[in-house]
């Protein structure tokens, strides 16, 4: 059994995984890249396993360095965590607040729940980054991600904690160009038949569900294509590619912003809104006000 691991060696190798090399991290940690490498050398050492192969003037992480990389990061981003709660009221902190946002949601929804998070004086910077859910949960799991927003509830086989919260669901609509609105209106949803329809991935929630309600009514359509970010979907929609499906809880913002036109409910379908919180051993109450303030919305 290892022990007595020298954690300052540990912060160093840390240092370089995140810099690629180790003339980077010295200047980050003050140090000669000399006294780097021998630390780094020492560290291998005592784990009895190498973390980095050289690849001519540069390094690559091996396997087992890429593992160790992870605990790393989880380790000493808590310790960063932890250091915050030393300059004054946990409370009162400010800090720099990274949320995930799936491209499944509609950003004027995602825009009306962030509205109070600008607004919070105890955050200094909002950052946003939009991707799929399980990309994001993956940078949630490391850390990179405070908040994840999305449309699918959790995945029960995810090997790393963290929490889901149910904040809304809309009922969805179809939308599509304005010159179609009266054609298909006075049949629908039959005439659902007669235009392409452009609709989520195939693995998405929305898209088997509006599948099974077309189903029970004996329509087929005929699919344009299957588009995972809504932004596009809205756009390829406003172009006459197809009619898409739409929260109606954003009908109005839709049909002004846009010029598309609603051109019938989906009943009984509807799009669920999740935020996932991580699981921190120093609770935040940033989250659980925005799930109340997203949840009321």
């Amino acid at each position: 059994m290892i022990t007595n691991i020298n954690y300052n060696h540990l912060y160093y190798f840390w240092q370089v995984s995140r810099h690629g090399s180790i003339a980077g991290a010295s200047k980050i940690l003050h140090l000669t890249p000399q006294t780097v490498s021998a630390q780094i050398t020492s560290l291998e050492q005592r784990l009895g396993k190498s973390l980095f192969l050289r690849e001519g003037r540069g390094l690559r992480l091996t396997e087992f360095g890429q593992i160790t990389q992870q605990y790393a990061d989880d380790m000493f981003t808590i310790a960063n965590e932890w250091l915050e709660t030393t300059q004054g009221d946990i409370g009162s902190l400010s800090r720099t607040l990274k949320v995930g946002i799936s491209d499944a949601l509609p950003k004027s929804l995602v825009s009306k729940w962030l509205a109070p998070l600008i607004e919070n004086e105890r955050i200094a910077n909002l950052h946003c980054i939009d991707g799929q859910q399980a990309e994001l949960l993956a940078q949630m799991a490391t850390h990179k991600l405070d908040l994840v927003l999305a449309d699918k509830p959790l995945d029960s086989s995810l090997p790393f904690k963290v929490f889901c919260h149910e904040i809304g669901k809309s009922q969805l609509g179809f939308f599509g160009a304005r010159d179609w609105q009266q054609k298909l209106q006075a049949n629908y949803p039959n005439t659902l038949a007669d235009v392409p329809v452009v609709l989520p991935a195939k693995a998405s929630p929305m898209t088997s569900s509006i599948h099974y309600w077309l189903d029970e009514l004996g329509i087929e359509i005929s699919i344009a294509g299957h588009v995972d970010d809504s932004a596009l979907m809205v756009a390829l929609g406003q172009q006459g590619f197809g009619l898409f499906p739409a929260p109606l809880s954003v009908k109005g913002e839709i049909e002004r912003n846009r010029d598309v036109c609603f051109i019938g409910a989906i009943e009984n379908v509807y799009q669920h809104y999740y935020a996932f919180t991580p699981d921190r051993l120093i609770k935040d109450s940033i989250y659980s006000e925005f799930v109340r303030y997203a949840q009321n919305a």
